[in-house]
């Protein structure tokens, strides 16, 4: 069924991208298309003949290690002049969509944090790494579902956002996800997504709305639910350097670098408590530095070590080089695939799907519970036969 749905959305896709975007040599075509659960990803691109080697990735970290929760993943190989040319105009390219666990509160923010280390070391591609692969650009999207974390305050200044004749004592949703988002906060303290950049926020939460409106629901905090993380350790840049390409002002001064010229959600899209969001970024053939090691251990390097420090706020060092060689080197994070990953993900979670998957069908749907019905008159003539 949730197959059936990612084909039925690949084919509106293609069609609203080649009447918008499409012409007699350039027309859109699917790449890859994959799913978990109710999780999905599709690929699309107008120039598809430029990527090859495509690998295809899941991990359930839901209920019973079900994929209720989880992430999908595809990693492919891109080369500007579509495979005949030289190895500097080759390139890598991963990309996982994933749902975490919901709520609000510290035990559900550890949650997430060990879920999606789970997810990016789960995912086998076949090729010995998880998500994260040195030469490698790497994208992280999706409802990670991290949460504001606000006092009555702070929740009334969030949730005027929605109301453009309000005012929020001249904060802007920048700073007020700057103060109060717990994805934010958290990479700046080294929690989570270690050596991973997000764009500006300039836009207002994305969750948690009512139906068919651009009213929040005022039972849950408003939160930047749904987000676009990507691999940021590039080569003479730190992540001050990267936030002022970030502005969407102008062009990139450095090809090595990546720029963004717009981060946003869609406010038109009102069928789901959530809005979506989109990324428009270049991102350069060079890949970024690795983040993981030859053993497999995730490991921090300079660009990120500076921000550590600073969010911390432990040493104050003015020799940059100093304070990336204090921090510099792996961590105790391991990121490739395990043996007990592929027992999880190819025995356990299969059969969480199964008795979850079989339960709401026999519980929910008209011909599930008649069957249901016919299989215990069966069972009670048996045991009265007997």
């Amino acid at each position: 069924m949730a197959n059936q749905h990612l084909i039925e959305y690949d084919c509106y896709f293609l069609q609203a991208l080649n009447e918008k975007y499409g012409s007699s040599t350039a027309r859109f075509r699917t790449i890859a298309m994959h799913h978990i659960g109710a999780i999905g990803i599709v690929v699309i691109s107008p120039y598809a003949s430029k990527f090859y080697h495509i690998r295809l990735a899941q991990a359930g970290c839901g209920y019973a290690k079900s994929s209720l929760k989880g992430g999908v993943g595809v990693r492919m190989a891109y080369h500007s002049e579509g495979g005949n040319g030289s190895y500097e105009n080759e390139s890598e390219i991963s990309v996982a969509v994933v749902h975490l666990s919901a709520y609000e509160g510290e035990a559900y923010y550890r949650t997430r944090n060990d879920d999606i280390l789970t997810i990016m070391r789960a995912m086998d591609f076949g090729d010995g790494y998880g998500l994260i692969k040195p030469r490698g650009h790497v994208f992280v999207l999706g409802d990670l579902n991290y949460r504001t974390r606000v006092d009555e305050e702070g929740m009334k200044k969030l949730l005027a956002m929605s109301d453009e004749s309000s005012s929020n004592g001249g904060e802007s949703a920048y700073e007020l996800n700057l103060k109060f988002d717990e994805l934010t906060n958290g990479m700046r303290k080294g929690d989570i997504f270690l050596g991973f950049q997000e764009a500006k926020i300039e836009f207002q939460p994305t969750y948690k709305f009512v139906h068919n409106t651009a009213i929040y629901n005022w039972k849950r905090s408003p939160s930047w639910c749904d987000r676009i993380l990507y691999q940021a350790t590039y080569e003479g840049a730190d992540r001050n350097t990267l936030r002022e390409l970030n502005k969407g002002e102008g062009e990139a001064k450095d090809p090595s670098l990546p720029h963004v010229s717009k981060y946003h959600y869609i406010d038109s899209l009102m069928g789901s408590d959530h809005r979506p969001v989109y990324l428009w970024i270049t991102v350069p053939i060079s890949p970024p530095e690795p983040i993981i090691s030859s053993a497999g251990y995730l490991q921090i390097i300079g660009t990120e070590s500076i921000e550590l420090i600073r969010a911390e706020e432990e040493v104050e060092l003015e020799n940059m080089d100093v304070r990336n060689t204090l921090l510099s080197g792996p961590t105790s994070i391991y990121l490739k695939p395990t043996k007990y990953d592929f027992l999880i993900q190819n025995i356990v979670r299969p059969s969480s799907d199964s008795i979850i998957g079989y339960g709401l069908w026999f519980s929910t749907t008209r011909k599930g519970r008649l069957t249901l019905l016919a299989i215990l008159l069966v069972l009670w003539f048996l045991r009265l036969w007997y």
